[in-house]
């Protein structure tokens, strides 16, 4: 929703994830990220398997730092967001925690354990939770194919 730049017309290589979100379950995100023709059988996607066994590394950037870059470029981030960025991060995919303060932050956030294995917190976590949010945020009620707007 807040792409910067905006990608309408953009060259992509792959298909349109714009609405993916909440349409396969975590399970077959992980599968088919872990051996995509098992799911597409005409996939040419590669395997991207190392990601469930990659802890995330959130020492190796600010999240913080992140959401300020962000938020300079018009998404609407508040000061909570912001200083509880890496906490929410946490959270979002620890089934064991609470995540009232990151719910009230982030009402449609996706919670849980998204790559079946919840002792780790790793990148086939963070990028399950990311295509699981792929158009949650944008009323598409609203949305009219033909023109684009309504």
């Amino acid at each position: 929703m807040y792409d910067h730049p905006f990608q309408w017309g953009s060259k992509r290589t792959g298909p349109d994830l714009a609405r993916v979100g909440n349409r396969y379950s975590n399970e077959w995100h992980v599968q088919h990220l872990v051996e995509p023709r098992s799911v597409v059988p005409e996939s040419v996607m590669p395997s991207y398997s190392f990601l469930r066994s990659t802890d995330l590394d959130i020492r190796s950037f600010s999240v913080k730092a992140t959401l300020s870059a962000n938020r300079a470029v018009g998404v609407p981030y508040t000061d909570a967001m912001m200083e509880n960025a890496e906490v929410d991060l946490k959270a979002q995919a620890d089934p064991n925690a609470d995540t009232s303060g990151l719910l009230e932050r982030y009402p449609k956030a996706k919670v849980g354990d998204f790559d079946g294995n919840p002792t780790r917190l790793t990148e086939m976590d963070a990028l399950v939770a990311y295509l699981q949010m792929l158009g949650t945020l944008v009323d598409f009620s609203t949305y009219d194919d033909a023109t684009g707007y309504r």
